[in-house]
């Protein structure tokens, strides 16, 4: 199970004031949400409760130990998305730089990161799982499958810096690595940090997948329901899946507008 492999995302710019909307009409269903579901229980007893043939909401908000798993799974969840991550991004920057260095590595690499790209994560996962711990075999795997889309963002973003910048760089005397590290990755980073936004979504999604070799995080919940025909797990685990996958990007966003002012300007103009 592998996503296809998206060509490089540029950049956008969305409007404060609609940003804001997105982000009260989420609370709106949210709170919405919660009274819904305090109603729901409160108003039936445990036997028609235990009747429900989608929702078990007393599972989710009576249960004393789901709190405590669902923190649980939270917290592997974000190992096994942000490790993963980090590495591909030290990863894809070696690579990126590489390609700087010998254009002509521009092509065996995106070749040799695509092929990683379509290997199934089943047959990875188990391949790997010969040969090393179940975090380790989850961490390399999970790496792979961020590198394609993290090395043609970081190359598309150093491509998309206008040559007139680059001219004027070289004719204030700068070398290639200060302007490299002063121009170029700056004005990089808008796309760059889209990769990466990109990347950490699809690693959420594949986190899941793990639960071949006993993690997964909260994707395992929908592994243990499908086994188990219990669909408040698969439910819950789907619904949490989705909220990390928008706070982490909700947050990276955030971070990518502190680090780059100047595009954010520049959108709003």
């Amino acid at each position: 199970m592998t996503a296809i492999a998206p060509s490089p995302v540029p950049a956008t710019g969305t409007s404060s004031a609609t940003r804001w909307v997105v982000r009260g009409v989420l609370l709106v269903v949210l709170v919405a949400f919660a009274v819904w579901a305090k109603g729901r229980i409160d108003g039936l007893d445990k036997a028609t409760q235990a009747t429900n043939p989608v929702m078990r909401w007393e599972w989710l908000f009576e249960r004393e130990r789901t709190p405590d798993e669902l923190r649980e799974l939270t917290i592997e969840h974000l190992k096994l998305t942000v490790i993963p991550v980090g590495f591909g991004i030290a990863i894809a920057t070696v690579l990126t730089l590489v390609i700087r260095k010998l254009r002509f590595a521009l092509t065996p690499i995106t070749v040799f990161t695509s092929f990683l790209y379509t290997i199934p994560s089943f047959a990875l996962f188990g391949i790997l799982r010969t040969v090393t711990t179940n975090f380790q075999a989850a961490t390399i795997a999970l790496t792979s499958y961020t590198l394609l889309i993290l090395v043609r963002n970081f190359v598309a973003g150093l491509n998309g810096v206008p040559k007139h910048i680059l001219d004027a760089a070289d004719g204030l005397g700068m070398g290639p690595v200060r302007r490299l590290m002063t121009v170029e990755v700056p004005l990089a980073l808008p796309v760059i940090f889209t990769g990466i936004r990109v990347a950490t979504v699809t690693v959420v999604g594949l986190v899941a997948v793990s639960s071949i070799i006993q993690l997964g995080g909260l994707g395992s919940l929908i592994f243990d329901g499908y086994n188990r025909q219990f669909s408040t797990l698969i439910v819950v685990g789907t619904a949490l899946s989705i909220l990390l996958a928008t706070a982490l990007d909700l947050i990276l966003d955030r971070i990518a507008k502190l680090v780059t002012p100047w595009a954010r300007r520049k959108a709003g103009a």
